[in-house]
Order: C-alpha cells, then sequence, then structure tokens
C-alpha cells in the first residue's frame, strides 16, 4: 500500500498484509537488517543444494514465519521444487482467523530474495 493510501485511510486487506509482511522478513539477510542480528535468514550462498542444507533452510524459513508473522497460526513450509528460471519453490499454509490460507512462496536460488503470492 503507497504511503498516500495509509494517510487517506485506506486499509490493505489483512491477507495481502501478510504476504507482504513475510515477503520483508524472509528477505532480511541475518545480521545486515537491523541492529538485531537474528533477524532474517542466514547465509547460504557458496553452499550446495543438499538434503540437509534445504531442510536447514526450510526450518529457518519457518522459523522466521513464526516468529515475525503471529497472524498466520500453526504456519507448514513445503519444498515444492525448483523451476526453470532458478526460483526454488515452497508452498505456505497455516490458519488466520481460523480460516485456511495457502501462500507460495519463491526463493530466487542465485539472489536469494524471495517473493511471496496469496494461494
Amino acid at each position: 500500500m503507497s504511503f498516500y493510501g495509509k494517510l487517506r485511510g485506506d486499509h490493505e486487506p489483512r491477507l495481502e498484509s501478510i504476504a507482504r509482511n513475510l515477503e520483508v522478513s524472509l528477505n532480511a539477510k541475518g545480521g545486515y537488517a537491523s541492529a538485531v542480528e537474528v533477524y532474517g535468514l542466514g547465509r547460504y550462498d557458496g553452499h550446495f543444494a543438499t538434503k540437509p542444507l534445504l531442510d536447514e533452510l526450510c526450518a529457518e524459513m519457518l522459523g522466521v514465519v513464526r516468529a515475525y508473522e503471529p497472524r498466520l497460526r500453526e504456519p507448514k513450509l513445503t519444498l515444492i521444487g525448483r523451476d526453470q528460471g532458478l526460483w526454488v519453490r515452497f508452498t505456505l499454509t497455516g490458519l488466520v482467523g481460523g480460516q485456511p490460507v495457502t501462500y507460495h512462496v519463491f526463493l530466487h536460488s542465485v539472489f536469494r530474495n524471495v517473493s511471496v503470492r496469496r494461494g
């Protein structure tokens, strides 16, 4: 939502707000996001995509979701695979207001930026 939209009192829909917050939280890089060094994902450059590394990455991403997006209850992150554009695809499910929701999470395997879209 734009700055002026916020001043006008426009309200961002809750599910879109959650997606935006997830994207910001997952794009933060540990040690670089703020004075809080534990905020954001760790460094995975220079590592091969082995099963233990992918399990660790999934666990860390889920930890970020649990820590910084309390509106999403009972989150579950599932690795879907990689597409031809070097994006690693995940599905994030959980409950918002007691209703099931799905988000698609994309992690670029080279640039490490994250994109989150409602499912």
